[in-house]
């Protein structure tokens, strides 16, 4: 009985590990792309203090709009750290691009846009 309790949680163990790993290593589809904050203003018809950014979440209908005018351009497939370090080169400090990116890959499609002074960074999942 021992035995098998053992070779039961060794299994469970190894199945552990290796979901923690597939998870680390999944690839996310996004688009990058930065723009100048007053076209940012004209496209989104939003504003955005200098130094903030916003995250929204976008539903499927509003995905499948989005999703027409896509091209691969900015494209990437990118793992969650990746993505830490897009928003981290990007004006995010290192808890935040954490709690972001962690947000960005929990939700099936989403957006984040910082603005810096005349730019604006925006991420697309």
């Amino acid at each position: 009985m021992k035995k098998l309790l053992s070779l039961i949680a060794v299994a469970v163990l190894m199945l552990t590990a290796f979901s923690f790993q597939s998870c680390q290593n999944e690839k996310y589809t996004v688009w990058t792309e930065t723009a100048r904050y007053v076209d940012f203003v004209d496209a989104f018809d939003m504003t955005l203090d200098d130094g903030y950014y916003r995250r929204i979440e976008i539903s499927n209908n509003q995905w499948d709009r989005i999703a027409e005018n896509l091209t691969s351009e900015g494209k990437h497939k990118w793992s969650e750290s990746e993505i830490k370090n897009w928003l981290v080169g990007n004006g995010f400090g290192e808890s935040e691009a954490e709690k972001e990116s962690s947000w960005l890959v929990s939700v099936d499609h989403g957006f984040i846009v910082t603005r810096d002074g005349y730019s604006v960074y925006m991420i697309l999942k």
